[in-house]
């Protein structure tokens, strides 16, 4: 697998994964942890309709510690938000109509092949936050993405 692919399902939508340079696995250096790598994840996707409206969806996942000091290590690793309030706080959104945080996820990191990291998805994600109550839609995804380090 050497080029960017995947899917999400939101809401039983499909959306294409666009590989935009945007879209990837960023890799940096920890502040906090000496030798140790932060991980984030930025994924653009194709155009398609969610709820009888043309959307892009667009997820950020902001910077996960991992107290890891070599990607390869990150296999089996799993990262996740459990609240609103949680994903608010680290800026992790998904855009529908606008930037919401989710309501939860988990994300683990299945493969590292060379240039390409194989992730998984799945959750809760806040379609609609102006709504009273707020509106939910369960998601899922499993994609491959490039990784590059900063």
């Amino acid at each position: 697998m050497e080029k960017q692919c995947g899917k999400l399902i939101l809401g039983g939508a499909v959306f294409e994964l666009d590989s935009f340079e945007s879209t990837g696995i960023i890799f940096s250096e920890s502040d906090e942890y000496d030798d140790t790598i932060i991980i984030s994840f930025f994924m653009d996707f194709e155009k398609g309709i969610f709820n009888g409206e043309e959307i892009i969806p667009v997820i950020n996942i902001n910077d996960h510690e991992t107290q890891k000091s070599d990607i390869s290590e990150l296999v089996g690793e799993v990262y996740s938000v459990e609240s609103p309030e949680e994903a608010d706080e680290r800026e992790d959104t998904i855009y529908i109509y606008e930037h919401e945080p989710f309501e939860r996820y988990r994300l683990e990191i299945l493969e590292v092949s060379g240039e390409i990291v194989h992730i998984s998805i799945a959750g809760t994600a806040i379609t609609d936050g102006y709504s009273e109550p707020y509106q939910t839609a369960d998601f899922s995804g499993d994609f491959w993405l490039k990784w590059k380090t900063m």
